[in-house]
């Protein structure tokens, strides 16, 4: 039966313009004053503003840098104009930059090119800072960077960035709950090339298979008459009956399924006492016993439930009944989140010791590419900080006119100077996150630049540095609550106490060390002194270190020791759980490629340095395990590991399942669909996706599986498929979903992935949001419809 909605999705917005987020409740009168400033600074930019370009420290003639249908920014370009692809062009000698493609928006010296640029005196005197802004962009190579401007004054930049940093958190938006009507739109405007607000029959077709979507002309036509018929009739659709018309063409069987399981009637419809049982017994939205907490969602009762039913329901009358558009959009959003309510804030307890916590950690960090030719930029510490990440590394060196710079060694690696990459590490490191930061020092400075050194430090992070008690090396690590907004260095420090090493212990492979570079490098007092996480070396016998190290020593371990502890049953655990110890890829990974973290966090290892500007599986789990608490960086270690003990042994593992206050066991997944997975190939060919389900965890627990693939459907696959893990240690154990796009000729691709801890996963059904592409970013609507359950 074809019945005529009036949408109106719960999750748009429906005010005249979007208003950020801003963390406060604003009246009538504020709401109307913030609609009117962000409409000035629109039309601003939508007219254009004069602006210099800076590029390789010069200034260019003054162009017209404008925003066009809010969703390119236009700017002149000289370089080689007849060889850039047409997609890029907008008329009159312009670039055109996607605002999808804006990573952010900076004001002031804030660029490497501009650091570069102030250092002249020729520049300062014809820019100011306050006159300049940068637009951070998503390279075609995965790489960041930067589009640099100078306005004629500080007046203009502040309008031009407010109004084009408006429209790019109007973007990221789109990224909290996926609003499938919003999305719906959008897709309407951009197939309505004459801009009529309608679409043709032929124009619908053409928008169907963009969104890779398989469906004979026949079947179409019908329902886009039909359509139209409850409509105006006159041959086309606009915005509402094209909606009517998707959500017919797209109607989901597998939720009208599980609507008949809980209607008391065996219907695709749900009373209040229906939705209620569902909420509560299905997807266990109630009070957490263990936790003594009311979960986000609060107490499940009959007028928080008819409320529910008023928020998404489309049709209105007066029996409230969920019906089965109402029930999607309440599952495409936070009642189908498959993470524990409250897990994606930081729940955990923070009052632990240091060593107590994995922290999320990256490897040269400077490099946004391979490690043999480039450049060392800001970007990678401004790009690790806001993803979460908590230690950083620093590869200090000798630089030029008595200014100690970043690089990395015997390569071709171009130089940034240490107080540009700090004064931009201490912008961004407490910006939404008040938890520690570790800087992990490779110190190659000889002493006249180590007493620079010293003093940049001091003048750029201050009182923000965690001095070293006098009875550090007798104590366990402060906690992140007493560590906030600090600074903790990690490096080589004077041999001042027992059991600190006079040799380095850094983050090179033995057989690619140059024998020459092992040598003692003298340390300047004054900068030893602002270690608080001095270097320490591990010995052949761990509880001979336990005695003998100081409980603040920090101890580096190279991919391939961790892997001979793993196969020889040598277990660190009693060590890692007193003292911090920092894992590195092997010196041959001269691709930036990244070592495997299981082993290293099945050993107790708070700190595995990755590669975050390499995507893969590998950074997959990391930001799936760090991905709850908040991403504030920290996640607590398992109570195991914590008492030092080797989860990996059967006698452990098995007691810690018994003890439980809820005993898993056993895990069930089951794979029921897929939605608007994207395609892979530029050619947009459908895709044949396919799923794999995977535990990482204790090598008792790592289990991995697939289902069938199906052929032609990236819209709707229906996969319908039941996996079951027994779990041995579910403390430590990850889940991930992948897709992949079937191929028999070649390597099947990549099409998204999603991973998660098992003990953040809430039971029941989710749609689970895929993140797709070389940069991993959460896709704005495809998903993969599951169902969990434990016992």
């Amino acid at each position: 039966m074809f019945r005529f909605f009036t949408f109106k999705s719960p999750l748009t917005l429906t005010s005249g313009i979007f208003l950020p987020v801003l963390g406060i409740v604003m009246t009538d009168e504020a709401t109307a004053t913030k609609e009117t400033e962000f409409k000035e600074c629109l039309e601003l930019c939508e007219k254009g503003v004069n602006m210099c370009r800076i590029k390789a420290g010069h200034l260019l003639p003054s162009r017209n840098v404008y925003v066009e249908d809010q969703k390119w920014l236009c700017y002149h370009s000289d370089m080689c104009w007849k060889f850039v692809p047409l997609k890029l062009k907008s008329g009159n000698g312009h670039f055109s930059v996607n605002i999808d493609d804006i990573l952010e928006i900076r004001k002031g010296f804030s660029s490497d090119n501009l650091h570069k640029a102030s250092k002249k005196y020729s520049f300062r005197e014809k820019v100011t800072a306050e006159m300049c802004l940068s637009v951070i962009l998503i390279h075609r190579r995965m790489l960041h960077k930067s589009i640099d401007f100078a306005a004629e004054n500080s007046s203009v930049r502040d309008k031009f960035v407010k109004g084009l940093q408006y429209l790019v958190d109007k973007r990221n938006q789109k990224h909290v709950y996926f609003d499938e009507e919003r999305w719906l739109l959008d897709n309407f405007r951009k197939a309505d090339i004459n801009k009529n607000g309608r679409l043709t029959f032929d124009e619908v077709l053409k928008l169907l298979k963009t969104l890779n979507l398989q469906i004979s002309n026949e079947y179409a036509h019908a329902l886009y008459t039909l359509t139209d018929s409850f409509g105006k009739n006159d041959g086309q659709l606009d915005e509402s009956e094209f909606i009517n018309f998707f959500y017919h063409l797209t109607d989901r069987p597998d939720l009208k399924h599980v609507m008949r399981m809980f209607s008391a009637t065996n219907d695709p419809a749900l009373s209040i006492f229906d939705l209620k049982t569902f909420l509560t017994t299905e997807q266990q939205v109630k009070k957490d016993f263990i936790s003594g907490l009311y979960l986000q969602f609060g107490d499940i009762n009959e007028k928080k439930v008819a409320s529910i039913i008023d928020n998404f329901e489309t049709v209105k009358q007066d029996v409230k009944i969920l019906g089965p558009i109402g029930f999607r959009w309440l599952l495409l959003g936070e009642w189908g989140n498959i993470m524990k309510p409250g897990h994606e804030r930081v729940f955990q307890d923070m009052d632990h010791t240091l060593s107590h916590y994995y922290v999320n950690s990256s490897h040269n960090t400077y490099l946004t590419g391979l490690q043999i030719k480039g450049e060392a930029t800001v970007e990678g510490y401004i790009n690790a900080l806001k993803k979460g990440v908590r230690l950083l590394e620093l590869d200090v060196f000798d630089g030029e006119e008595g200014e100690p710079c970043i690089t990395h060694k015997r390569t071709f690696i171009k130089t940034i100077t240490l107080q540009d990459a700090l004064k931009e590490i201490d912008v961004y490191a407490f910006k939404t996150n008040p938890y520690p930061v570790i800087l992990t020092i490779e110190n190659h400075v000889g002493l006249p630049q180590q007493k620079a050194m010293s003093r940049i430090f001091k003048e750029v992070l201050g009182d923000k540095i965690y001095m070293r008690p006098e009875n550090g090396a007798s104590q366990p690590l402060p906690s992140p609550n007493a560590l906030k907004n600090k600074y903790l260095l990690r490096g080589k420090k004077l041999r001042a106490e027992r059991g600190l090493d006079r040799k380095s212990d850094q983050d090179i492979d033995k057989k690619v060390q140059n024998n020459s570079e092992n040598k003692d490098i003298k340390l300047d007092p004054e900068f030893s002194q602002l270690i608080s996480l001095p270097s320490v070396k591990l010995s052949n016998n761990i509880f001979k270190d336990i005695d003998e190290h100081p409980m603040d020593g920090s101890s580096s371990l190279s991919e391939r020791k961790i892997a001979n502890y793993m196969e020889s049953g040598y277990s660190l655990a009693a060590y890692t759980s007193k003292r911090f110890v920092k894992s590195f890829p092997k010196g041959l990974r001269q691709d930036s490629s990244n070592m495997d973290p299981i082993p290293s966090w099945l050993c107790g290892i708070q700190s595995v340095a990755m590669n975050m500007q390499t995507t893969g599986e590998y950074l997959d789990l990391v930001n799936g395990l760090f991905r709850t608490n908040g991403n504030c960086g920290y996640v607590l270690k398992s109570k195991t590991l914590i008492d030092g003990l080797d989860p990996r042994m059967p006698e452990v593992s098995s007691s810690v399942v018994t003890t439980m206050l809820v005993g898993v066991g056993y895990f069930y997944t089951t794979v029921i669909s897929g939605q608007y997975l994207p395609t892979i190939s530029q050619a947009n060919d459908v895709i044949d996706p396919y799923v794999t389900i995977e535990i990482f965890g204790i090598p008792a627990d790592s289990r991995k599986f697939r289902t069938k693939t199906i052929r032609n459907n990236g819209f709707n696959p229906q996969f319908n498929e039941t996996f079951t893990f027994p779990l041995h240690f579910p403390d430590f154990a990850l889940l991930r979903f992948c897709v992949k796009d079937f191929d028999s000729t070649s390597a099947n691709d990549f099409v998204g992935e999603f991973t998660i801890p098992v003990k953040s996963i809430r039971a029941g059904y989710s749609h689970i949001r895929l993140n797709t592409g070389n940069l991993r970013t959460v896709d704005e609507c495809a998903s993969l419809f599951i169902r969990v359950a434990f016992e």
